[in-house]
């Protein structure tokens, strides 16, 4: 994953996360679907809220549901912007809504797609 990351990372794009609750993502150039299983996820907002938003009283979501938010109602805008498998950590930006998550990885698993 990490070579994927570093020689062409504008293949990589996440699809979901499964049920298993691993982060699932694909190479278009080499074939490969890379599989992250997370420890601990973090969000981060922007300093400037897109459209004033305001924020409510409501329940707060956790970053994972944050996360598995962005990855069903705008799977594209979802990025890597950071990989490092030596320190075990993934970050994400969601361009949409200017979120940036930071993802702890206990496992990263590489199959090639058939």
């Amino acid at each position: 994953m990490q070579q994927c990351f570093a020689v062409h990372p504008l293949c990589l794009s996440l699809k979901r996360i499964d049920e298993e609750g691993r982060l699932v993502i694909a190479c278009t150039s080499c074939r490969m679907m890379h599989l992250m299983t997370t420890d601990q996820v973090v969000a981060r907002v922007a300093a400037v809220p897109l459209s004033g938003e305001v924020t409510s009283a409501r329940a707060t979501p956790t970053a994972r549901e944050l996360l598995e938010t962005c990855l069903q109602t705008h799977p594209v805008a979802v990025t890597i912007r950071e990989l490092d498998v030596i320190r075990d950590n993934v970050g994400l930006r969601c361009g949409e809504c200017r979120r940036m998550f930071d993802l702890q990885v206990s496992v990263f698993e590489s199959h090639q797609k058939s």
